[in-house]
C-alpha cells in the first residue's frame, strides 16, 4: 500500500537518515556531522518541509521552477537560515532567480550557464558557489561531464571572476541501482578522480562531492561522498504531478 503523505512521520524520517549516514560515515573513517544533507523537495508540500525543519533540516534541494518559486517566500520567512540549492537541470531562463534567491547551484556543466551565473553574481556583488555536474560512469554522458570534460571546465571556470567552484555533483545511472556491486564501483572511481584530480585544482578548505540520493546514499558515504541528497526517505511519497 502506498504511503499517504498525511502519515508520514517526517522527523522519525529524518532521524533514521542521520543515523544512517553516521553509521555509513564510520566505515570510511568520519563522523557523521561531516556529511552534508541536503532534502530534496520537489513536489513535497509545506507542511512537510516545515516538519523536516523542525526536525533539523537545515539544506533543501529544489528545482528551479514554478514549484519552488510558490514555495521559496514561504521557506525563508518560515526559517531565514535554511540554505537553498538547485539540484535540477540548470536553464539560462532561471539563472537569475537561483543566483538571487539560492545559495548554491548543484548542476551546472555549460560554459553559458557559467557566464550566466557570472554575469548576475557580479550584479549582485557576490562570490557565487557552483558544483560541476560529472558523469564518469563510461555508460551515458547525458547527465554530467566525462573527466575530460570536467578539467577542461575547471580551466574555464578560472575566467569567471564571482564563480567559486566547489566541487562536483553526480547521479548514478538509472541501470546501476539494482547493482551493488557496479554502483560501489562507480562511487568509488568518481571519489577517487576528485581526490587525486579535481580537489587539488580548487584550492578551497572544505571541497563537496555530492553524490548518493535516497536508494544509494550509504554506499555513496562509504565510497567518499561529502554531501548527499534525499528526497522520499525523509518525506515520504511525493505528490502528483
Amino acid at each position: 500500500m502506498t504511503q499517504s503523505p498525511l502519515s508520514v512521520d517526517i522527523s522519525s524520517n529524518y532521524q533514521d537518515v542521520l543515523r544512517r549516514i553516521d553509521e555509513s560515515a564510520k566505515k570510511s573513517g568520519r563522523d557523521g556531522s561531516e556529511i552534508s544533507l541536503v532534502g530534496v523537495t520537489k513536489r513535497i508540500e509545506m507542511g512537510r518541509i516545515q516538519l523536516a525543519i523542525d526536525a533539523g533540516l537545515k539544506i533543501i534541494g529544489e528545482i528551479v521552477g514554478t514549484e519552488l518559486k510558490s514555495k521559496i517566500l514561504q521557506i525563508k520567512n518560515y526559517s531565514p537560515s535554511t540554505e537553498l540549492h538547485v539540484v535540477g537541470r540548470m536553464q539560462s531562463n532561471k539563472v537569475k532567480f537561483a543566483v538571487e534567491n539560492c545559495n548554491l547551484i548543484q548542476s551546472v556543466q555549460k560554459e553559458k550557464i557559467l557566464s550566466l551565473i557570472n554575469k548576475r553574481a557580479v550584479n549582485q556583488k557576490k562570490i557565487y558557489p557552483i558544483l560541476i555536474q560529472v558523469d564518469f560512469s563510461n555508460v551515458e554522458f547525458l547527465k554530467g561531464l566525462s573527466i575530460k570534460e570536467t578539467l577542461k571546465f575547471l580551466d574555464i571556470a578560472k575566467n569567471y571572476s564571482n564563480i567559486s567552484v566547489q566541487g562536483i555533483m553526480t547521479i548514478a545511472p538509472l541501470q546501476f541501482e539494482s547493482d551493488q556491486r557496479i554502483l560501489r564501483k562507480l562511487f568509488s572511481k568518481t571519489a577517487e578522480i576528485f581526490k587525486n584530480q579535481i580537489e587539488p585544482l580548487l584550492m578551497i578548505d572544505y571541497p563537496q562531492l555530492s553524490m548518493g540520493m535516497s536508494n544509494d546514499f550509504e554506499v555513496a558515504i562509504e565510497e567518499g561522498a561529502t554531501m548527499i541528497r534525499v528526497g522520499t526517505s525523509i518525506f515520504g511519497p511525493r505528490l502528483p504531478k
